[in-house]
């Protein structure tokens, strides 16, 4: 009997090895970067700043990219009172793009999304385009190319919802909604933005979003992501009870940001994140970074085996070194599920006029 017993542990042991070792090993994101980044993946614009971009293909060839944008005289913390979205296109993914038109400007006050739209996520669905968003609006007295007060500037960022608006083609028209896709009080409190959707391999939708922990003051309990699901690309989406991250049950400490800025996707045979760490002290030991998570479902997420994705910084290929103040907003394009594309906004740390721009970082097979 003991000799049975140890007979069948054994085996247990050796079926437990033989699924580790068939079980695709975890993505090393960084060996997908280029040694050095061409110029010519920087998209900018001459009197705006530019930010955050999304980028869907049809079945033509054409790649439709959205991107934020506001006046480059406002300043970089503009975005939040000044930012709309505009749409451009390029034959390739990695651009180089050419600017068309504004896909969703200011509706003006009395609505939801009045002053600002920002933070562009699209996807393709059924013969539909569904571009998510965070807009917000802010005081009566909101002009288009004025500042905000300080005063202000909080309205606006504390008035930050995720929406979704429809289109039959990436140039539009695109029809918005008038309130939107998540709202207080069951998805967060004080901002609800930046949203992140992907499909789901088993059918639905995956959607991450940032909003405030429980608590006082501008940051609450700090910046926290939320996974949420839903069977449609419209919702209603429910949100999984735990937070991405929540770095003070690991520090047990006070943070502003547990993490910020991120993009999800399925490959393979799991989930992956590109997140943003910048509130010290760091989960990893590379400091303020973008780093790699993984999650079997999308919903419960640690930190990969090999987390680092970039530091703020960028070898360009006419051989110059660039720092950058931001690094973040990343975003894919996949092809044939892998990624293939990795699409970045940056503010330099060397540039008096702050004038942020997009990069376009085309990926190692």
């Amino acid at each position: 009997m003991l000799l049975n017993r140890r007979l069948f542990l054994a085996g247990l042991i050796q079926t437990a090895a033989a699924a580790q070792v068939s079980a695709p090993p975890s993505l090393d994101f960084r060996k997908l970067l280029p040694r050095r980044v061409s110029r010519r993946s920087v998209f900018r614009q001459k009197d705006y700043m530019v930010w955050c971009s999304s980028v869907v293909q049809t079945p033509d060839g054409v790649c439709h990219m959205y991107f934020s944008r506001w006046p480059l005289a406002l300043g970089h913390l503009s975005w939040v009172s000044h930012s709309e979205i505009a749409y451009a296109t390029a034959p390739r993914p990695e651009g180089p793009f050419t600017f068309r038109s504004v896909a969703l400007p200011a509706r003006g006050a009395g609505c939801w999304d009045g002053h600002m739209t920002h933070n562009p996520c699209v996807i393709a669905h059924d013969g539909k385009f569904y571009l998510y968003y965070t807009g917000n609006h802010g005081p009566d007295d909101w002009r288009p190319n004025v500042k905000a007060t300080e005063a202000g500037w909080w309205v606006h960022r504390n008035h930050q919802r995720i929406g979704v608006a429809v289109a039959d083609h990436p140039s539009g028209p695109w029809t918005r909604f008038d309130k939107p896709l998540l709202d207080t009080p069951e998805y967060g409190q004080g901002i609800i933005g930046v949203p992140c959707v992907t499909a789901r391999p088993d059918g639905g939708f995956l959607l991450v979003y940032k909003t405030l922990a429980p608590g006082e003051g501008n940051f609450g309990g700090g910046v926290v992501h939320y996974p949420a699901v839903a069977s449609s690309p419209l919702g209603p989406f429910v949100r999984h009870p735990r937070p991405m991250v929540d770095k003070s049950k690991i520090f047990h400490r006070h943070f502003d940001f547990h993490i910020d800025d991120h993009v999800e996707w399925y490959q393979r045979d799991r989930y992956y994140a590109i997140v943003k760490d910048h509130d010290a002290p760091y989960l990893t030991e590379y400091g303020k970074c973008l780093y790699l998570m993984e999650s079997p479902d999308g919903l419960d997420w640690k930190i990969a085996p090999n987390p680092l994705v970039t530091q703020f910084a960028l070898d360009w290929d006419d051989g110059t070194h660039q720092e950058f103040e931001r690094l973040e907003m990343p975003k894919l394009f996949m092809d044939k599920g892998r990624p293939r594309v990795l699409y970045l906004a940056a503010l330099p740390k060397d540039d008096p006029a702050q004038h942020s721009f997009n990069i376009a970082i085309p990926l190692r097979s």
